[in-house]
């Protein structure tokens, strides 16, 4: 006997095999701890304190183009360098092709500016309050001033009642002249192995659900399983599909998890 498969059927079958696939439930991604990207950069210090025209240009190299490139808390775009910088401390990160990521950490410096900043040092949150905190410990010619956030300059180096975030600072010193630093992250400060293990294991195992040979794509009990997944978690059991089944979990729980998850899924 002879079988034959039109056009639109194999068309059909090809389809499904693709979406079968491209299913979220299967593992995919490139590995980037065996990728080879790597970043530097090529600095122009800004001519006065009172010029923003310093530049940062990003050059990396390996892993796999096209790249895109974003400055501290900004996002991601496909640029060649960065202009119109004051003096300060940056983050520069790079991102390519498969998602992979680096950093570095620059600096732009002034002839005129007399400030220092020696350390910020941030206090973390927890979970929906703004009980987190930074202090800035700096030096510099005459009376400073401190700005967060581009906000009002004021003589106090603590600020207090913050909330988790990315934040940044800056110190003016008596002659106008001033010194940035970005990306200082207060965290909610949720932990996984106190906090968030037990609400997933008591609620999301099971015969049907995430438990070694159970019907889910990895078990809970598995760390690393856990938090490649902690994105599509928190969306999950705040939509109230998982747990599985139902019911869905006390808001409180809810919370905990997105926290975590904003934190960067530590393995804390």
């Amino acid at each position: 006997m002879i079988f034959r498969i039109t056009t639109n059927r194999l068309w059909l079958i090809s389809l499904a095999i693709v979406m079968a696939c491209s299913s979220k439930d299967v593992p995919s991604g490139f590995d980037c701890t065996k990728s080879t990207l790597a970043l530097t950069s090529t600095l122009a210090n800004p001519t006065s304190c009172a010029t923003a025209n310093g530049s940062i240009t990003p050059n990396p190299t390996g892993g796999e183009g096209p790249y895109q490139f974003a400055l501290d808390a900004g996002a991601y775009a496909s640029v060649t360098a960065f202009n119109n910088l004051g003096a300060g401390s940056y983050v520069l990160k790079v991102k390519d092709k498969n998602g992979c990521e680096k950093t570095q950490n620059v600096t732009l410096t002034t002839p005129g500016s007399s400030v220092v900043i020696s350390s910020v040092t941030p206090t973390n949150s927890s979970c929906g309050t703004s009980t987190g905190s930074i202090a800035i410990s700096a030096t510099g010619t005459g009376s400073l001033t401190y700005s967060l956030n581009s906000g009002a300059a004021v003589s106090t180096s603590t600020f207090s009642n913050l909330a988790a975030g990315t934040y940044s600072v800056k110190v003016t010193d008596g002659a106008g002249c001033s010194t940035s630093q970005g990306s200082i992250k207060i965290l909610n400060g949720t932990k996984y192995s106190t906090q968030i293990k037990t609400i997933l294991e008591t609620n999301c195992t099971g015969s049907n659900c995430h438990s070694t040979g159970g019907s889910a794509p990895f078990a809970i009990s598995n760390f690393s399983a856990v938090q490649s997944r902690a994105a599509d978690i928190k969306s999950r059991t705040a939509s109230g599909n998982m747990p599985k089944g139902g019911p869905k979990l006390p808001q409180s729980q809810i919370d905990l998890i997105a926290c975590w998850v904003d934190d960067g899924a530590l393995d804390n």
